[in-house]
């Protein structure tokens, strides 16, 4: 994943977490991992994690479903 698209991905979960400086990611061999937020998102903006190339854990990488209460993953 490139630099920009990882940011702007962190950068779109940030406000839907109730404290956004919180302890929110996590790491393992290829992936980076957003844990699941407080607040579920805006279709927009499931839609453009999508587009970054996150996905959730419990859904294919191109799985239209959203899952509020799943994290956001994305291969390193």
């Amino acid at each position: 994943m490139k630099l920009s698209n990882f940011i702007e991905g962190l950068t779109i979960l940030r406000p839907y977490y109730n404290d956004p400086d919180g302890y929110h990611i996590g790491a393992e061999h290829d992936q980076f991992f957003a844990y699941a937020t407080d607040k579920p998102l805006s279709d927009e903006d499931v839609d453009k994690m999508r587009e970054l190339g996150w996905f959730q854990p419990d859904g294919e990488p191109m799985d239209s479903i959203y899952y509020p209460n799943d994290g956001w993953n994305a291969f390193t």
